[in-house]
């Protein structure tokens, strides 16, 4: 990478899962509800399957497969509802490219079917850490910036997912993997760890390393989609390059955390590391802050800039 941060060269492998719910309408059941949202998806172009839960990949020939999620619940004010549990994953995608083809769309026709998320459903995102194969000290470098900004990952997601049991922080210990060098090493120190928590490691043992970020919650966004799928991205892609060294203290998740970790991983230009920034990096960067940050925190963001903060009332993520 050098001292350009570059987004997508090579490309990691990607694969997302999207929780949602939509009520059922009619005599149909779940299954029904599936076959029709898959035969819509593949109407417009996303070849979709559907099947029960299952942690099988998607099957050949598909783009996405709609699934059931019993860890879904659907709610609303109004009584008499049946809402039927979806989880909607995709194929194993080659980078940001294939990502930005066939992510929006699919969240896109899902809003249009009524689909919608709540403090029950999650957005997974599984991306590809193949550098383990060569060199296992990225496991530390990534344990050590995660670590060093978990509160400011945290801080960039809804309230709901922060006390979470579907994606617990990481225990505040700044040299877990100290003195490891093996892969051995790193396995045996990170067994302690389930795959319940923000960051799974339990598939970077695996033939195919690669990282789960559990953190986000259930969105059906493109734009925001995108924009986290880009920041787990340079998260590895910081991880792998540079050696990131144990902190003794977490960097806080408030404004000035969260543009130390924008400045730090690239997202910013830093002349010390990073003298360029690709676009779709500063981009994300700039909406992280000017967006993200302001409709998660519009108390915040009012007492630290001027203007109106558009959105905070007005989302329908249902990030409560």
């Amino acid at each position: 990478m050098g001292l350009e941060a570059l987004l997508d060269n090579p490309p990691r492998t990607m694969g997302a899962e999207f929780e949602c719910v939509t009520p059922l309408m009619g005599s149909g059941n779940t299954m029904d509800v599936q076959r029709m949202i898959a035969t819509i998806l593949s109407a417009n172009g996303i070849r979709a399957g559907f099947r029960g839960y299952c942690h099988n990949p998607v099957r050949p020939g598909h783009d996405v497969e709609v699934e059931t999620d019993g860890s879904v619940q659907g709610n609303s004010s109004l009584a008499g509802i049946t809402w039927i549990p979806l989880e909607v994953k995709t194929r194993i995608l080659q980078g940001m490219g294939e990502y930005q083809r066939i992510v929006p769309k699919t969240l896109e026709i899902l809003r249009s079917l009524n689909c919608k998320v709540n403090t029950s459903t999650g957005h997974h995102l599984h991306v590809g850490f193949p550098e383990v194969d060569d060199d296992p000290t990225v496991i530390r470098s990534l344990y050590n910036l995660v670590h060093r900004f978990e509160p400011v990952i945290y801080s960039l997601v809804a309230p709901s997912r922060r006390n979470n049991n579907f994606c617990r922080p990481l225990p505040d210990v700044s040299k877990l993997l100290h003195d490891c060098r093996t892969l051995e090493c790193f396995e045996r120190n990170l067994s302690r760890f389930d795959r319940y928590n923000g960051l799974n490691w339990c598939h970077v043992f695996t033939h195919a390393p690669r990282l789960e970020f559990r953190y986000h919650g259930g969105t059906l966004d493109g734009e925001k989609a995108i924009h986290w799928a880009r920041m787990c991205t340079q998260i590895l892609n910081h991880a792998a390059a540079r050696s990131c060294q144990a902190s003794p203290k977490q960097v806080a998740g408030d404004k000035a955390g969260l543009e130390k970790f924008l400045t730090t991983l690239g997202f910013r230009v830093n002349t010390k590391i990073y003298s360029k920034v690709c676009p779709e990096l500063r981009e994300t960067g700039k909406w992280l802050l000017l967006h993200r940050w302001k409709e998660l925190h519009p108390k915040a963001s009012k007492s630290t800039t001027t203007g109106v903060v558009a959105a905070a009332a007005t989302s329908n993520e249902g990030e409560v």
